[in-house]
């Protein structure tokens, strides 16, 4: 009698992202904005749970690790977030479905997750949490800090640390889902998201929070919020770049596209 395994075979891995890819690429466009929003919500929570942890002097490390529950929930409860999806990459490449169903998968979550983050941020703010304008707290001090030493990094600053960043977090994911229970799946979003925040790596939808709220509390007006994008594009390319390199490098990926190349 053979005992139990914990985890998922990597050919039953491979099928299964394939397929929750098929799933993905079919999903209705309002169904992915609201699911995008929730994914939105969900990092931002994190992102708030690690302001506080630093502001309560617990560092990056135990910061990093806090922060995790946003990625917990999106692989447990269920939501849409943008760079998870980068793994639909995985199906488009076994021509399960068209390049143009990722462009629209990652264009409609990315405006949810972008609408979730902005609007948690607002509320965040208004609760006052952070303090006011007249009295902002250590909390809002913190996050003004680092919204502005976000801002402050160059485009290529960005980029590079945008790719690490990605590629940690499909790790991640992948990981997850070879774990069959869900306290294995947890375990193994919270060390290399924990290593990220912890190395300084940048991530576009807790980005979406965390430069949003730094202005918020700094008394930026609505208009003037545009500039978060100076750090968004960047962050945003790099990515995509660093999941799709996790993705393309794998040996299974790379016999994949000899084999489509070939028939051309």
């Amino acid at each position: 009698m053979s005992g139990y395994d914990p985890k998922l075979s990597p050919k039953e891995v491979q099928t299964k992202i394939s397929y929750l890819g098929i799933k993905k690429a079919n999903t209705k466009i309002w169904q992915l904005f609201l699911l995008g929003i929730l994914a939105g919500l969900y990092i931002s929570i994190g992102g708030h749970g690690f302001l506080v942890a630093l502001e309560q002097g617990m560092g990056k490390i135990i910061g990093g690790a806090v922060f995790s529950v946003g990625l917990v929930l999106v692989i447990i409860a269920g939501a849409e977030l943008f760079t998870g999806n980068i793994m639909m990459i995985v199906g488009a490449l076994s021509t399960l479905f068209p390049i143009r169903k990722i462009l629209k998968n990652w264009t409609v979550v990315y405006l949810g997750n972008f609408v979730g983050s902005f609007l948690f941020a607002f509320l965040i703010f208004k609760s006052g949490l952070l303090g006011t304008q007249l009295n902002i707290n250590r909390l809002g001090q913190l996050a003004m800090k680092i919204s502005e030493n976000k801002l402050a990094l160059s485009f290529m600053e960005c980029f590079i640390r945008g790719i690490f960043c990605n590629m940690l977090v499909i790790l991640a994911i992948i990981m997850s889902f070879f774990a069959k229970d869900i306290i294995s799946k947890i375990f193994c979003c919270i060390l290399p998201i924990m290593v990220f925040v912890a190395s300084g790596f940048e991530h576009c939808v807790a980005n979406m929070y965390l430069i949003p709220i730094g202005l918020f509390v700094k008394g930026v007006p609505f208009y003037k919020h545009y500039i978060i994008f100076q750090n968004l594009i960047p962050v945003t390319l790099g990515n995509i770049v660093g999941g799709l390199f996790i993705i393309i490098i794998h040996p299974n990926r790379i016999r994949q596209l000899i084999a489509l190349f070939s028939r051309k």
